[in-house]
């Protein structure tokens, strides 16, 4: 069984200095920070699960930060009823 590569996939992230509180990115500013997303719509979506990896293994790294500021996954975005939406995945 093999899974299809091409979808929609997100970052699932959360702060280092805060570890039991996740969040699906919506966008990445230009001073480094991570913006949350409330709806489907709002989430950044990748259309390969690759560009989603190099990203997420990019955040957990630190990239060009001094000190990494983020733990990531890569998980599958969903729509839910409404503007809802789940993340799928391990």
């Amino acid at each position: 069984m093999s899974a299809d590569q091409k979808g929609d996939w997100a970052i699932f992230y959360r702060r280092l200095d805060d570890p039991t509180v996740w969040h699906t990115m919506k966008l990445w500013r230009k001073d480094g920070v991570l913006v949350s997303a409330k709806t489907f719509d709002d989430v950044y979506k990748f259309n390969r699960f690759k560009e989603a990896f190099n990203f997420a293994k990019n955040l957990i790294t630190g990239g060009d930060m001094d000190q990494p500021v983020y733990d990531a996954q890569v998980k599958r975005v969903c729509k839910a009823k409404g503007d809802a939406f789940y993340l799928a995945g391990n």
